[in-house]
């Protein structure tokens, strides 16, 4: 009988990217040469970097290739030239690439000072005349508000923080969370026909957005679980998150990167479950013109009313 022999993936080698500075990791010594994000040259680097878990891709090539044609096709503003190529079918599955992106998962506790006040409803009820005499009853809301204070705690789990300074901060919003029930301990040999980056943003200003985002759902749980009462005006909140234990965890992106007009744009494919994010180039004939039809409207309208004679 033949025993399996559990073999080490080995070393991560890490690339820089040498016009927008992401950090790509690979299975040594296999080592993309050009950038996902940008396209430009990558320079080999000696880091090496800790990944805990991926996330694999869920949606092929072929199937993101169709949301994003379906995305630019139904995206009205956009120039009719890049409405017609999508509808075409002239956008080629290879302009879209696999990234895995880097995020730092969280686990987390808050302890919050909190002075508010507390609006409470009651209702009376209020009886008058009709204009024909016959008594209405009807039940009029009064709110008493009260000052209140207190301690409340939290804890986190799975919180994400895109560590990606490629990523923006509104792009990392629109993908949302990923399914961490999927995730894969992290093998360089999984990243095979992808590419992967490493985190490029600091420890520290990831650690700073991650309390940040999380004082903001402290103050939500807090609005909506912990205050009674029907209304609240929180005028005091001291929060103080506790940052406990984390991973660094790979995310599936599909990338399509393109120029319009001289200008780099880029829409990105979620590698769960297909939803794009980024807009579309914007025509600007089609806004002038509807700039146009809107004046003319406008202008009718007030013409009709007789505003203008």
């Amino acid at each position: 009988m033949m025993t399996a022999v559990q073999t080490d993936p080995g070393p991560i080698a890490a690339s820089r990217c040498s016009s927008c500075g992401a950090a790509f990791a690979a299975a040594a010594p296999t080592v993309a040469t050009a950038c996902t994000w940008c396209g430009s040259a990558l320079v080999d680097t000696a880091s090496l970097y800790a990944i805990d878990r991926m996330v694999p891709f869920a949606i092929t090539q072929r199937v993101a290739h169709e949301r994003l044609r379906a995305h630019l096709a139904d995206a009205i503003w956009a120039p009719e030239a890049v409405r017609r190529l999508a509808r075409s079918g002239q956008l080629r599955p290879e302009e879209l690439r696999g990234m895995l992106v880097p995020y730092i998962i969280y686990a987390a506790s808050s302890t919050a000072r909190w002075r508010a006040r507390i609006g409470v409803d009651w209702w009376r009820s209020e009886t008058t005349e009709d204009r024909h005499g016959k008594a209405v009853t009807t039940r009029v809301r009064n709110t008493e508000w009260f000052d209140a204070q207190g301690t409340a705690v939290g804890s986190f789990d799975e919180h994400h923080e895109c560590a990606s300074s490629i990523l923006t901060a509104a792009e990392a919003e629109q993908l949302g969370p990923f399914d961490l029930g999927v995730a894969v301990r992290f093998d360089p040999r999984l990243l095979a026909g992808f590419g992967a980056e490493l985190p490029s943003r600091s420890r520290a200003e990831v650690d700073g957005d991650a309390r940040e985002s999380l004082r903001r759902r402290a103050l939500r749980y807090l609005a909506t679980q912990v205050l009674p009462g029907e209304h609240h005006d929180v005028v005091g909140f001291d929060c103080e998150v506790t940052l406990h234990a984390l991973d660094v965890v790979l995310m599936p992106v599909w990338v399509a990167s393109f120029r319009y007009e001289g200008q780099l744009r880029r829409i990105l494919v979620h590698g769960r479950h297909g939803a794009c994010v980024g807009r579309p180039p914007v025509s600007g004939t089609k806004v002038s013109l509807a700039a146009a039809a809107l004046a003319a409207l406008v202008v009718l309208i007030l013409w009709l009313a007789g505003v203008w004679s």
